[in-house]
C-alpha cells in the first residue's frame, strides 16, 4: 500500500530551514515528565514553524517528541521577553506511538495560517495526525478510532493533494498496511479525506494515486498498483492537470493502463483541467505509465478510482 501513495511533485511538503537555535528550544522543552527515554540518545524530536513575528522570529511552534516508543506533542509559544513556553500539551487519549517523527506543514483550509502534520515513524508505517492553532488552542482534525476512552489514528502515511482546485485540500491515506503476496489483491483501499466541520472525514475509497512530471525521463513514469478485493467496475481514470491557479499544466499526454492509451493529446492539452475516462478492465497488478508534454515543472495528478460503494 505505501506505493499507492508516492511522494510527488502535486504533494508540496515543503521543507523549513534548519535552525540549530530553535532546535535547542524545541530540546529543552521535551517532556521527561510523560516520556522516558533511557539516555539522551533516545530524546528525539521535530518541529515546525507555524507563526511569525513582523520580525520573522518563530512565534509558535508545534513540535513532537518520542522515546523511540511513546509520543508527545506540544506547542511552544514566544512570550513578550522573547523566551519560549509551553501553550499546550496534547490530551492524555491520544496514542501517539512511534521510533521517531517527522513533519510538514501546509495551509489546508487557505486560511492563513498553516496546518502541522505529524508522523511517528514505526517499523510497518508512519501514522499520521493533522493539528491546528486556532490562536489559543490547538486543535486535532485527524479522523481517530476511538476504543476504550483512547484515540487513535486512522490515517497512514498521509499525503496532501490538490484534487479539485476549489475549496480546502484533500488528505489520501491508507488506512491498513497491506503485503499481499504473488497474484494476492490487497483487501483495503486508500481512502479520500475532506475537511468538513469537525476535522476530516473520509470521502471516497481509491483505488491509487500518482504524479508524474514533464521533466522526468518517460521511462521513470510508470506505477504499480493493485486491484483491491471487492473493486467493482466501472473503473476511472481521473486527471488533474497542474495547479488551481491555472499553472504548471501539460501541453499533451499519453497515459497507458496496461499498455492500452486511456489519455491521449486529444484528451488533456494546456486548456485542460481536468479529464476523466473509463478503464476498460483491470489485472490483480496493474502497470500505468504517462509520457507528458510541457514546461520542465509541468505536471499531472493521476487517480484511479472504482464503483465499490464504501461508508
Amino acid at each position: 500500500m505505501k506505493a499507492l501513495l508516492s511522494v510527488v511533485a502535486a504533494v508540496f511538503l515543503f521543507a523549513q530551514a534548519p535552525d540549530p537555535a530553535l532546535q535547542q528550544v524545541v530540546d529543552r522543552f521535551y517532556p521527561i515528565d510523560r516520556l522516558k527515554p533511557p539516555n539522551e540518545d533516545e530524546r528525539l524530536s521535530c518541529y515546525r514553524v507555524i507563526e511569525r513575528t513582523a520580525t520573522n522570529e518563530p512565534a509558535l511552534v508545534i513540535a513532537a517528541y518520542t522515546d523511540r516508543t511513546t509520543g508527545a506533542i506540544r506547542v511552544l509559544r514566544r512570550t513578550a521577553g522573547g523566551t519560549f513556553e509551553v501553550a499546550q500539551d496534547n490530551p492524555d487519549t491520544w496514542v501517539l506511538r512511534g521510533t521517531g517523527c517527522e513533519m510538514s506543514s501546509r495551509d489546508l483550509d487557505f486560511d492563513g495560517r498553516p496546518e502541522a502534520i505529524v508522523y511517528f515513524l514505526g517499523g510497518r508505517a508512519a501514522p499520521g495526525w493533522i493539528l491546528k492553532w486556532d490562536g489559543t488552542t490547538l486543535k486535532n482534525l485527524t479522523p481517530t478510532r476511538t476504543d476504550n476512552g483512547r484515540d487513535t489514528t486512522l490515517l497512514l502515511e498521509p499525503a496532501v493533494y490538490d484534487l479539485e482546485h476549489k475549496g480546502s485540500l484533500r488528505v489520501i491515506a491508507a488506512s491498513v498496511i497491506e503485503r499481499p503476496g504473488p497474484g494476492e489483491r490487497p483487501r483495503n483501499p486508500a481512502f479520500v479525506y475532506r475537511l468538513g466541520p469537525a476535522g476530516f472525514e473520509m470521502e471516497k475509497g481509491i483505488l491509487a494515486v500518482m504524479g508524474f512530471r514533464a521533466d522526468v525521463d518517460p521511462r521513470s513514469n510508470e506505477r504499480a498498483f493493485r486491484l483491491v478485493q471487492g473493486s467493482e467496475a466501472p473503473w476511472t481514470l481521473r486527471v488533474i492537470n497542474g495547479d488551481r491557479a491555472g499553472g504548471n499544466r501539460v501541453t499533451g499526454a499519453s497515459i497507458r493502463v496496461n499498455d492500452q492509451e486511456i489519455i491521449g493529446s486529444q484528451d488533456l492539452n494546456s486548456q485542460t483541467e481536468f479529464a476523466t475516462a473509463t478503464i476498460p478492465s483491470l489485472r490483480t497488478e496493474n502497470h500505468l505509465t504517462a509520457v507528458l508534454k510541457g514546461a520542465g515543472e509541468a505536471y499531472v495528478t493521476v487517480l484511479v478510482e472504482d464503483s465499490t460503494p464504501r461508508k
